[in-house]
């Protein structure tokens, strides 16, 4: 098994954060969380001196997500100077809409944050949703916009809930990506409603989706939860720990 990296976005634990964003994280290095793949949530802290707590508590940030306008815009969007100081590698954005209508639109946006990223030292990925598995030009949207991108510019960041709500297996999917695919996004579905639910509560084969993703080039297993129906830090704990043990840790 890869020495795997572990993170949650912390889109998860919103809340939380907002209320005690340094306990929360060094709870999260508790948990036995490698990192934390950034919103627009950085405690109040300039980039500098999130920097600096992220090193004494442990915890790498291992990405940010962005809006789709902040990675298209001729000018270098501020929130990546938090991506400086932190070492991100990944900036990532997703996109809504009518993808039986709007993929070209959401192509030619990924092939400019592609060359956006890169001309500022990043790497672009592009996280999916249910609504890309619409069918654009004979073919699902997501492998549509793959298709017409640079592999080097444009990657992947999976998610293996949404590819399942959007009627596909996201074995399948780990594995037609695997050489564009640095991150992965790790959800489990309620099987009676298909709601978001905590890790090992749902029906997606997680242990076969990380199984798939030794085969590839992914770097980081990011825990994410939209929604939690309880508290979310106690969702994100019951989910690191069952990561932890579908990895041996």
């Amino acid at each position: 098994m890869k020495n795997w990296k572990t993170a949650i976005q912390m889109y998860t634990i919103r809340e939380a954060l907002e209320q005690d964003f340094k306990g929360v994280c060094r709870e999260l290095v508790k948990l036995g969380c490698d990192g934390a793949e950034f919103v627009a949530l950085f405690g109040g802290m300039a980039p500098d001196e999130l920097a600096a707590f992220l090193k004494e508590i442990g915890l790498k940030a291992c990405g940010l997500h962005l809006s789709c306008a902040d990675l298209t815009s001729e000018e270098s969007p501020k929130n990546l100077e938090y991506a400086k100081a932190l070492g991100i590698r990944y900036v990532t954005f997703s996109y809504g809409g009518d993808f039986t209508k709007v993929t070209p639109e959401v192509t030619g946006l990924c092939a400019n944050a592609g060359k956006t990223a890169a001309r500022n030292g990043f790497q672009f990925t592009y996280h999916n949703h249910a609504a890309e598995f619409a069918k654009f030009d004979g073919r699902y949207a997501l492998d549509y916009i793959f298709e017409n991108t640079d592999p080097h510019q444009v990657m992947a960041e999976l998610d293996v809930y949404w590819i399942a709500k959007g009627g596909e297996d996201p074995v399948k999917y780990i594995r037609k990506y695997a050489t564009r695919l640095p991150q992965l996004h790790l959800k489990d579905m309620d099987r009676e409603d298909g709601s978001f639910t905590e890790l090992g509560n749902g029906c997606i084969d997680l242990a076969a989706c990380i199984k798939a993703a030794e085969e590839t080039n992914c770097e980081w297993l990011i825990y994410e939860q939209d929604t939690c129906k309880r508290p979310a830090f106690e969702s994100a704990a019951t989910s690191l720990a069952y990561l932890n043990k579908l990895l041996n840790r």
